[in-house]
Parts: C-alpha cells; sequence; structure tokens
C-alpha cells in the first residue's frame, strides 16, 4: 500500500506503476516507447519508409503483428504472453520516462494513463464494432466525413498529425477511429474543451448521436451520475474518480458554441473559481478575504462584534482627525504638493516601523523601561499615527479638490490601513469611521466615473459599466497590501479624464525669424488629445490583464475598453481622414479606375491604422505601404528627378495636413529615395541593376563570404581565395546565363535535377532498392539470417559504437598503438550483447535513444529556431520601444495653453536642443548600430563592409578628428570618432536594406500586377497577393505552417498546448489563457478588416453605378479553425417593392449610419457612411459565404449564397463576380482552376 502521508516524501517505483497499470490478460501492455516504434516498424515495414514515429499516447495493434513482432523485440515476454488468451487487438502504453515518481506525481500520472487507457478502449471497441458490422449505421470515415464536411474532416487529419496523435501513412478510417477515440476522452477528461480542438466541426450534438449509434456508452458528463462502462474498465489500480471541475476555458470564443457540454463545464469552471453568488463585482478570492482583516474586506462596513472591543477615545480623536482633514480648505500649491508627497512617504515608512518593535530606538539600546516610559512612548506614537492619519485624509482631500481622483483613492486607502494599524487587537475600524471613510471613497469613485462618461460623452450602459470597473479597482487597492496593477489601472483612469479638450501647440522660432515674423509661432496640434486618450487605453488593457480576476470579469471590463477605444477611435478617424485624403490628392496618389479607387482607400485606412498603433506617422510608414499598394510609383519623369516624386510630395503635404502627428523623413534616408530613383525606376537603371550589379555583385559577396567561413578553419592554407576578378566575371556570366535566358534555365534545373536524384540513388534509393529485391529479401526473412543479425550482427555494430571514438582519441591524441584483432571484435560482441540481448541492456539503450533525441530536439527548438526567432523579435521590439521612447519625450516638450510659464519657458529652452539630440541618436541608431548588432542585417553585408572599410580607416579617422576637433573639445571629441568609426561598417548594411526597400516602391518592378478592371484580362493571369497580418503575412503566410508563417494554425497549437498543460498539472492558467485568446482575436480581426477593405468596400463602390441595385455592404465577423477561415458578407438590395426606378434613388433619405453607435453590432464590421449607397435597403439581405482553406499545398477558394438572389439583377451579379475574382487572387488562391458560380454571372 503506497503511503499517503503529505509529510512524508514517499517514492513510487516503476514496479508499482506497471502493477496498477499494465492488464496482460485483457491485452494491455506497456513497453518503452522506442519499443513501440520498432514493433510498429515490423508491423507496416514498407509503409514507413523515410517517416519518422511520433510518441504515441497508445498505440493499438493486431494480435497476429504483436506476437510476430514480439519474437524479434523481446522472446523472453513473447514466451510468457503466448499462454494468455488475447483479444483480437492489444493496447501499447508507453512507459513513463521516469522510473522513481514522487506521490503527487505518481497522482497525475496514473490519472493521465487513466485518461489513455481509456482511449484506447474506445478505439478498440470501435474498431471491433467497425468489424462487427451488426449495426445499421456505418461507421467509416465517410460517414464521419459526410457529418462534419471536408474541411472539418482535413482539420481533423491535421491537428491529430501535428500533436503526434496518429500516423502520417495511416488511411480515413485509421485517422476516423483514432477521431472517434480521442473525442471521447476529452468528453470526460476535458467536459467542453473538443470545440477549441477541432473549431471547424459545428455539430456536436450529431457527432455525440452517431457515436452513440455504434454502441458507446456515453452519458453526459458533470450531469449524468454513472460513468461509461469503458471507463470503469479502464480505471487503474484500486479506483478513482474523475476530476468535478473541468478546465478553465476561453469562453469568449465561439469555437465551442456548439458543443453541449460547454455550458455545464462553464457552470462548473465558475462553481470553481468564484463559488461566491452575486455580481461579478462581488466575487473575489476567498483565500484573500479569509486572511484580510475584516477592514480590508470587499462591501459594506458592519459594527463591531461588541461595543467594548473598541476603545471609544480612541474613536473619537480618528473621527476628529478625519473631520479636520476633510475641512481644510486651501488651494494646494507647490509646496504643498511636496509636502504631501512627504507625508505620504513618511506615513509608510512610520507605518512599517510601526510593525517591527526591534528596530525601534529604545527597544535597541534599553531593555528595562519603566512603565510611566513606556506609556508616554505609546502615548507619543499613537498622537503620531493619528497626525499621519490625519495628514493622510488631507492629502486625499486635496487631491480630489485638483481633479487627481486615482491619487485621491490611493490616499483614502493609505489611511484606511494606517487608521487599522492604530487599532491592532480589534482588527477592524469603527463602525462610525469606517461609514466615513467608506461614505468618501464612494464619492471618489463616483467623480472619476461620471468625470469619464462626461468627457466622453458615452451612453448610459456604459457610465453604469464604468462605475462598476473604478468600483472593482478601489475594491482591489483596499487590500492589506494593495493592488499595484489596480493602482496603475486607476491612475489610466484618471489621465484619461482628465485628457480634455486640451489646444496642444509648439513653437516654431526658427521658421517665425526665417520668415521675418510672418509665419505664426505657434503651430497648432489639434489631434494631440486623441492620440494621448488612445496610448492611454493601451496602456490600460496592459493594466487590466495583470490583474489576478476571473476571466468573465476580465472579458466584461476588456470589452468597456475596447469601447472606449472604438469611440476615441471613430473620432480621430473623422477628424483625419479628410487631412489624409487631401495630402494624397496634393501628392498626385489619384485613383483612376475602380480597383485603385479600392487601393486608395486601402492606403489611407493603412496610414490611420499606423497613426492609431503608433500615435505617429514617420516618413518610412509611409513608403512601406506605398510599396505593398498597387497605388505604387511610376517611372519618374525628368523634372521628378529634381523637384520630387508623388513620395515626395506626399512628405510635404503629409507634413502640412498632420502637425504633430507627420514626421518628415530625414535627409538620409529621402536623399538615398532620390538618388535610387535613377537605378530603380528607369528601364536602363533597371537594366544595370539586374544585369551588372546584382549578378555580379552578389557573385562577389558569396565568394568573399566563402572566403572569410574558409578563413575561420583551422590546417587550411589561407593563400587560397576565391575572391578573383576571373571567378567572380565567370560567376556573374553564368547567373545571367541561368536567370535570364530559357536554355540557361532548361540547363540549371536539369544539372540540378539530375545531380540530386544520383546523389538520392546512391544514398538511399540504391541502397534500399537492393535490400527489397525478392532474392535479398527472401534470404533476410529467413529465420537463420534473423537469427544471425539478431545475435550476431547487430550486437557487433552496437558493441563497436562506443569502442570507435575511444580507440579514435587512444591514436590521435595520445598515439597508442592499437592493433585490430580478434580482441577486439570479442569485446564489440560482448558489449554488444550484453546491451541488446539482455533486458536492462536493451532498457539501457531505449533511454539512451530517447533522451538523445529529446536532447537534439530541445536544442534545435531553443538553440535554433527559438533563438533566431527570439533575437529577431528582440531587435524589432528594442527599435519599436526606442522610436516610442523618442516620440514619448518629444511628446513631452510639446506646449498647451494651461500650463505655468515655467513650463513653458523651460520647454522652449530644451526643445530645439532635444530636436538635435533626437537627429542625431536617430541617425547613429538607424545608420550604425542597429545594423551591427542586428545578426539578419550583420552577415554578410556588414562583415565585408568591415573589410572594405579597412585600408581607408586611418584617412577616415584623421578626416573625423580634423573636423570634431574644431567644434568640440579632444575629451569628447576623440570618443566621439572612435565610436563613429567602429560603427561606420554598419552603413553597408543600412545602404542594401534601405536600397531593397526603395527597389519595391515603383510599379514595373513587379512582376505580379493588379490588373485594371477597364483592361482586358487575360485568363488566369496572376494576381499580387495582399498583406493580411500584421507583420505583412499574404493569407497564405497566415494559414501555411513556417518558420516565419502560420499565425493562424500555431494560435491553435498554443491553445491546445494551454488546455494540456491544464490538464496535467490539474491547475487552471487563465493568463495563458487569455493570451492565446488574444492572439486568434488579432488574426480575427486582421482578416476581417482584409475581407473588408478589399471586397467589401469594392462592392460599396459599385453601388455608385447607377445600374446597380445594392444599397448596403457588411461584412461579419470570420470565423477561424485550424486551417479554414470562413466569413459573410451581407449584400442589401433595394427593399422590395420600395423603388420602382432607378432614379428614384436619389428621391430617398440615406439609412442610419450605424457606425455612430457607441456599442456595434459585435458579430459585424458595421457599414460606414461610405457604405451606405441610397436607397431603402431591404432588412432580408443575400448572404454571400466566402471559405477560403489550405489543404497542404494550396490555398482553397469556395463561395456560396443564401437568401433570395433573384433580387439582385444580372449586370450586378456580374460586377460582384469580377469583385470576388479579384479578391481570390488577393487571398493568395490559385484563380487557373477556380471556379466561382454566381446567378447571372460570366463564370
Amino acid at each position: 500500500m503506497l503511503p499517503s502521508s503529505p509529510f512524508s516524501m514517499s517514492i513510487v517505483t516503476a514496479k508499482a506503476f506497471r502493477q496498477q497499470i499494465m492488464k496482460p490478460a485483457e491485452g494491455l501492455f506497456l513497453f518503452h516507447a522506442r519499443a513501440i516504434e520498432r514493433l510498429i516498424e515490423g508491423q507496416l515495414g514498407e509503409r514507413l519508409a523515410g517517416i519518422s514515429v511520433p510518441d504515441l499516447p497508445y498505440y493499438l495493434m493486431p494480435r497476429a503483428d504483436f506476437l510476430l513482432g514480439l519474437e524479434t523485440e523481446n522472446a523472453e515476454a513473447l514466451s510468457v504472453i503466448e499462454g494468455l488468451q488475447l483479444p483480437e487487438h492489444v493496447i501499447l502504453l508507453p512507459s513513463p520516462p521516469d522510473q522513481r515518481l514522487e506521490q503527487s506525481s505518481f497522482t497525475r500520472l496514473r490519472y493521465d494513463y487513466w485518461a489513455r487507457s481509456f482511449e484506447a478502449e474506445v478505439a478498440r471497441a470501435w474498431q471491433a464494432a467497425r468489424e462487427c458490422a451488426t449495426h445499421g449505421s456505418r461507421l467509416d470515415a465517410g460517414a464521419l466525413r459526410e457529418l462534419i464536411g471536408d474541411y472539418a474532416f482535413a482539420e481533423v487529419r491535421e491537428v491529430l498529425n501535428h500533436d503526434g496523435l496518429i500516423l502520417p501513412v495511416w488511411d480515413d478510417d485509421l485517422v476516423c477511429r483514432s477521431f472517434v477515440a480521442f473525442v471521447v476522452r476529452l468528453r470526460y477528461f476535458a467536459p467542453g474543451a473538443r470545440g477549441f480542438y477541432f473549431p471547424a466541426i459545428r455539430v456536436w450534438p450529431q457527432v455525440d448521436h452517431w457515436m452513440s449509434a455504434a454502441g458507446l456508452d456515453l452519458p453526459r458528463p458533470l450531469v449524468d451520475e454513472r460513468l461509461p462502462r469503458l471507463l470503469l474498465k479502464s480505471r487503474p489500480g484500486s479506483g478513482g474518480s474523475l476530476r468535478s471541475e473541468a478546465p478553465l476555458l476561453p469562453l469568449a470564443l465561439p469555437y465551442g458554441q456548439s458543443d453541449p457540454d460547454l455550458a455545464v463545464a462553464a457552470e462548473s469552471t465558475q462553481d470553481a473559481i468564484a463559488p461566491t453568488q452575486g455580481s461579478p463585482l462581488d466575487a473575489v478570492d476567498q483565500a484573500d478575504v479569509a486572511a484580510e482583516p475584516p477592514a480590508f474586506r470587499r462591501g459594506p462596513v458592519e459594527a463591531p462584534r461588541c461595543a467594548g472591543e473598541v476603545d471609544r477615545l480612541l474613536e473619537q480623536r480618528l473621527l476628529d482627525a478625519f473631520a479636520r482633514g476633510t475641512q481644510l480648505d486651501l488651494q494646494p500649491d507647490w509646496v504643498e504638493r511636496f509636502g504631501d508627497q512627504l507625508g505620504i512617504w513618511r506615513t509608510r515608512l512610520l507605518g512599517a516601523l510601526r510593525w517591527v518593535p526591534p528596530v525601534l530606538p529604545w527597544r535597541l539600546f534599553r531593555r528595562k523601561r519603566l512603565v510611566t516610559d513606556v506609556r508616554r512612548s505609546d502615548q507619543a506614537v499613537l498622537r503620531g499615527g493619528i497626525a499621519l492619519f490625519e495628514q493622510a485624509v488631507a492629502a486625499a482631500v486635496r487631491a480630489q479638490r485638483g481633479g487627481y481622483l486615482a491619487l485621491a483613492l490611493r490616499r483614502l486607502a493609505a489611511s484606511r490601513r494606517l487608521a487599522l494599524r492604530l487599532v491592532p487587537e480589534v482588527g477592524e475600524l469603527p463602525a462610525a469611521l469606517g461609514q466615513a471613510i467608506a461614505k468618501r471613497e464612494a464619492l471618489v469613485e463616483s467623480l472619476l466615473a461620471d468625470g469619464l462618461a462626461e468627457r466622453w460623452a458615452v451612453a448610459n450602459s456604459v457610465r453604469a459599466e464604468l462605475c462598476a470597473l473604478v468600483h472593482r479597482l478601489a475594491d482591489d487597492d483596499r487590500a492589506r497590501f494593495g493592488s499595484p496593477a489596480a493602482q496603475g489601472l486607476l491612475g489610466c483612469l484618471e489621465q484619461l479624464m482628465l485628457q480634455g479638450p486640451t489646444d496642444y501647440y509648439r513653437l516654431r522660432l526658427g521658421r517665425w525669424l526665417m520668415q521675418l515674423g510672418r509665419a505664426p509661432i505657434r503651430e497648432q496640434l489639434p489631434f494631440q488629445p486623441l492620440l494621448k486618450a488612445l496610448r492611454v487605453l493601451e496602456v490600460s488593457r496592459a493594466r487590466l490583464e495583470e490583474l489576478p480576476w476571473p476571466m468573465a470579469e476580465l472579458e466584461r471590463f476588456s470589452s468597456l475598453l475596447r469601447r472606449l477605444n472604438r469611440l476615441i477611435t471613430d473620432r480621430l478617424d473623422t477628424e483625419l481622414m479628410p487631412r489624409i485624403e487631401q495630402a494624397m490628392q496634393e501628392a498626385d496618389f489619384v485613383p483612376r479606375n475602380h480597383r485603385e479607387i479600392v487601393a486608395a482607400q486601402k492606403m489611407k485606412l493603412e496610414l490611420l491604422d499606423v497613426i492609431k498603433h503608433r500615435r505617429h506617422l514617420k516618413f518610412t510608414d509611409a513608403r512601406d505601404i506605398v510599396a505593398r499598394n498597387i497605388l505604387r510609383l511610376p517611372d519618374p519623369t525628368w523634372s521628378e528627378f529634381f523637384r520630387g516624386d508623388r513620395l515626395r510630395r506626399l512628405d510635404r503635404t503629409a507634413e502640412r495636413a498632420l502637425p504633430g502627428v507627420y514626421r518628415p523623413g530625414e535627409l538620409y534616408i529621402k536623399g538615398l529615395q532620390q538618388l535610387g530613383a535613377p537605378l530603380f525606376g528607369t528601364p536602363m537603371g533597371r537594366d544595370i541593376l539586374r544585369y551588372l550589379l546584382l549578378p555580379f555583385g552578389g557573385s562577389f559577396l558569396v565568394l568573399k563570404s566563402l572566403d572569410l567561413l574558409i578563413a575561420l578553419i583551422p590546417f587550411v592554407d589561407k593563400s587560397f581565395h576565391f575572391t578573383e576578378i576571373t571567378s567572380v566575371v565567370l560567376s556573374g556570366c553564368l547567373i545571367n546565363l541561368f536567370a535570364y535566358t530559357g536554355i540557361g534555365r532548361h540547363i540549371a534545373q536539369s544539372v540540378s535535377l539530375g545531380g540530386w536524384r544520383i546523389l538520392r540513388f546512391l544514398v538511399w534509393d540504391g541502397p534500399r532498392g537492393l535490400l527489397h529485391w525478392w532474392p535479398i529479401a527472401g534470404l533476410l526473412s529467413t529465420a537463420m539470417m534473423r537469427g544471425l543479425g539478431r545475435n550476431l550482427i547487430q550486437p557487433l555494430l552496437i558493441g563497436a559504437l562506443p569502442l570507435a571514438p575511444i580507440i579514435a582519441l587512444a591514436v590521435l591524441v595520445d598515439e597508442v598503438p592499437i592493433e585490430p584483432g580478434l580482441w577486439l571484435l570479442g569485446l564489440a560482441f560482448a558489449l554488444g550483447t550484453l546491451a541488446r540481448n539482455t533486458p536492462a541492456g536493451r532498457r539501457f539503450l531505449d533511454n539512451l535513444s530517447t533522451r538523445i533525441g529529446v536532447y537534439l530536439q530541445r536544442l534545435n527548438q531553443a538553440l535554433f529556431i527559438g533563438l533566431i526567432q527570439q533575437l529577431l523579435f528582440f531587435f524589432k521590439e528594442v527599435t519599436r520601444r526606442f522610436s516610442q521612447l523618442l516620440h514619448r519625450v518629444d511628446e513631452g516638450l510639446t506646449h498647451h495653453l494651461s500650463e505655468r510659464w515655467s513650463s513653458l519657458a523651460l520647454k522652449a529652452l530644451l526643445a530645439p536642443i532635444w530636436r538635435f539630440s533626437e537627429s542625431l541618436i536617430q541617425f547613429y541608431v538607424t545608420v550604425l548600430v542597429e545594423p551591427q548588432v542586428n545578426p539578419v542585417k550583420h552577415f554578410p553585408i556588414v562583415t565585408i563592409g568591415h573589410k572594405l572599410l579597412l585600408p581607408f580607416l586611418p584617412a577616415i579617422t584623421a578626416a573625423f578628428v580634423e573636423i570634431t576637433q574644431s567644434v568640440l573639445p579632444k575629451v569628447v571629441a576623440y570618443p566621439f570618432v572612435t565610436l563613429t568609426i567602429v560603427l561606420l561598417p554598419g552603413l553597408f548594411g543600412f545602404l542594401v536594406w534601405e536600397l531593397k526597400e526603395n527597389w519595391k516602391l515603383y510599379e514595373a518592378n513587379h512582376r505580379e500586377r493588379l490588373r485594371a478592371l477597364d483592361a482586358e484580362p487575360a485568363p488566369g493571369a496572376p494576381i499580387e497577393p495582399a498583406s493580411v497580418g500584421a507583420h505583412g503575412e499574404s493569407m497564405r503566410g497566415l494559414m501555411c505552417r513556417g518558420f516565419h508563417s502560420g499565425t493562424l494554425p500555431k494560435g491553435f497549437d498554443r491553445l491546445r498546448k494551454v488546455i494540456r498543460q491544464q490538464l496535467r498539472d490539474n491547475k487552471p492558467y487563465p493568463r495563458r489563457l487569455r493570451r492565446c485568446q488574444r492572439q486568434l482575436e488579432e488574426v480575427e480581426h486582421a482578416i476581417g478588416i482584409f475581407v473588408d477593405r478589399e471586397f467589401s468596400f469594392a462592392l460599396r463602390e459599385r453601388c455608385r453605378n447607377p445600374d446597380c441595385t445594392l444599397t448596403r455592404i457588411e461584412t461579419n465577423l470570420p470565423r477561424l479553425a485550424t486551417e479554414l477561415v470562413e466569413i459573410s458578407v451581407a449584400i442589401h438590395p433595394w427593399a422590395r417593392g420600395g423603388l420602382g426606378m432607378v432614379g428614384d434613388r436619389s428621391d430617398q433619405p440615406p439609412p442610419k449610419d450605424p457606425s455612430n453607435s457607441l456599442v456595434p453590432t459585435p458579430a459585424r464590421y458595421a457599414a460606414t457612411a461610405e457604405s451606405v449607397c441610397g436607397g431603402i435597403a431591404d432588412p432580408d439581405p443575400v448572404m454571400l459565404g466566402i471559405r477560403i482553406a489550405f489543404d497542404g499545398r494550396k490555398l482553397c477558394f469556395d463561395a456560396e449564397l443564401s437568401g433570395m438572389p433573384e433580387r439582385i439583377g444580372p449586370r450586378c451579379w456580374a460586377m460582384i463576380s469580377e469583385d470576388l475574382r479579384l479578391f481570390a487572387g488577393r487571398a493568395g488562391a490559385d484563380l487557373r482552376g477556380l471556379k466561382i458560380v454566381l446567378p447571372g454571372s460570366a463564370d
């Protein structure tokens, strides 16, 4: 019997574990994972060629194959197992890697193996039901495919294969069996989670009915007390029960709504996390409440248990101090504010010392004191505490009157804690004092919530939510030790309230002097209040995620912050959109056809997105947006070389139209773009670049990189160099031949394909084919050859592996002569026989191979893939935060009309100095530092730049020293020049990357161009895929797994991983779930925006056509799956019977703009004012469903209609079909096999 005392460190051995799990009589065995892998390879044989076997949770093997495999794997076990009456299929479970377990680990492991055994028993029962075929329903993969759909079945295979639950070579029926077993396991061990594992399935009740029809006993989990028969049969040991709580699930995601178990699981989770009934504001952690004194607990203050427990005199003195503190009527100047802050610090210090008696002086130096002295000192401490309490209350009142309501709440909470320390014997505040403080706190909370609601003019429902949020945060901050996250969020709400319509401006003294006072000295910054409010809301959302609240409350208040964010962004869009449109028109970014109108709208919205995300817009941001838009730059004319192209004109017009928001480009960036225009934007320049610079320059870089790598290898002749003139010219000519001639490409393809096939034949196909040639295969399959291989050849090879490196080291390093002989073969044979043909030896080899595989996998993921990803993320994040820091300092130096004269003078003095320093810092970081420290940009460009600059460094250094000494002292000039010379090779990396970005600016440099709709399109012409994700990914990049791609499937992978971790550790991880939820919501939002801007807006523009019968277009929220995106577009035609003639459209009032509502329809991207096209819209729309899926090779695009499509005319359907085909190309679908069938369309 296993000990169960919590104080004893009991260790459970592998033998005890096997006794509880393994059931040989029922056909359930425990084997090492490598032994199971060898049994599978012996069973499947050729089907596993080139495929690795994953660590399966179980394996179901036919009895005959199992016994045949044991003959080679473990003959000793075969002699025992042959005497058992085994079922038709046996279950193989991998033994745990840890052989000695603690009691808690053993309990979790036994629960995990119970789940595995149950899953395996369900698979065996399903296989038996399929083979019997005595029921009426079909149990094959075809029936499952008809039930859930082709895309959902493809997702089933993808998820099970990725998670290592199936073998890649299995057919659909075996995948169906594994799916059934895994889903049944999830239903009882993780109720409600199967919808998040397979989000493409929406028919879970029908799936349950189909599985029950096969004879599976499936009572409802968490509802029926009865357990399934197979669950009881697979229970290990003497007993056990399922966990009463379901794992925590992200209920805000819609993927499990059709699962009937999800609602029950959500109720059990809520009961476990928040057992206190009531509103969400009363749901608190019971352990923390029990540990807190009553004065810190949330809710109304109760009267003390006994009137005699509180000193009436002390209570009255505290009440008098509170009254004196609240009656202060002084306007706080800077002296009083500084005194308040000092008082708060003194309160914290003395309050802490009040509860650490050993550090008080009289306790350290005077051990014996008179009773009167002690009483006198206690009275002094009490008087000091009351004075501190009064000062804290006064500071709170001053903060309240000054409008700093979050600070007032924090100081009231500090006064509450200080008052409680003055009455430690009772553990709670006196009733009158508690009520007085609570009344003041409630007043400040209501002022803060009402101030926010009044400042942003929100609806009454939002006002109520604000009151609830402020009250909840103040409750958290009133805990014993406070809540830094709650304090930070309250501070953010205070900043949001104080962010009024202040007139921000900045002084342009230089421009005023240069124009002799004709230009205004003040430049108004009208957009700063809204941009600062957006920044505060972003910080607020981050602070909210740090709070240890239940997920329901976090989702509730996160929705509130999203509403406020939408309100502010709508106002910002209204103010900025006309300015951006004006700047684009003045810069000649004017669309000429329907497709360019859509592109111009997308360009404006992307510029707005950058402003809302970063609170500013830079020249490089505008350049990148232009480079990925179809409104790229045409080839420049001669006049544009001198007066600037479209991008340069946009830089000037945006600076005028967006003061304080747009940052003009630096001279070195704009100058480089202008200098590269003749090379990138003219036919002759492109030919020079394509046929001379790229081939020969690339040859030089590659050959120089080879020289640098060879120089690092020891024992290699350093005099040999690849970088010679002849080799560079020859390599450049070969590149031109292979890249730009048909016969060259044909030769290159033939040589590469032929070389690969020869190498594959020599290494793999040839030896493999020879071994499978029927004479040799027949010889190797005889009993004599199998025994010879098992008892002679394999032991010799295994024994030679450890001896080979030892002999090599002895000969090469120590020069010990070792003569090969029979003794060496005998030693190798003895070692191999001990390792191969003994149970301990086989276990040692299996453990060794397992650990080596695990270490190699960790090394690959952590050192190579993980390190590169972390480096890329690190440098990108450092660059972003550095840019944000510079912008924050620049924001801090802006002026506003209500600031004091001292602040105005100080900012006016510091602003010119900061602008010069910012330009210098930005130049060094962007041009010199970042290419040096970024490994992706460093090698090989910067490395070769070091070599090229080496001969010129003395002359460059002397010139820099001479220049800097004329303006700077030597103590500053020498370090400055040294730093510049050290970082100077980073200039090469900057130039290469900037030139690469400038190449993308010109329309002629893109092979795949969007065709104009008024031109004759070529059938199947390629269309350039659009950027969808936040990092510039295409739709294929979002859905296809890869090193830098696969955001969508990886998001669901992370979600499943968190759910598995909760099941393994038996504890919730709400922050990890929230992180996964946010990532999937970001992908959902990005895809919805993509569809709305690329397709829905194109249809809205069609509404302006007088022959079109459409009135309004709405884009619903997309529904995501692992490799599937489904989204529907609501097409509202004219109301039936509402319009008789086309010309009557102008007589009808436009429908109400749904974007004016603060709370839009949550299931849709509501139509903006541009989407409302006049006329009376039919309330019953025609739904156009769009489905984009990835099948492992290409994107599949499909569309279907629902509703009454006959209400839309043929001409309108033809335009919809054309826009839909173009959108499919923008999504990355293959247009050659695309068939879109719409009523009345040309297709």
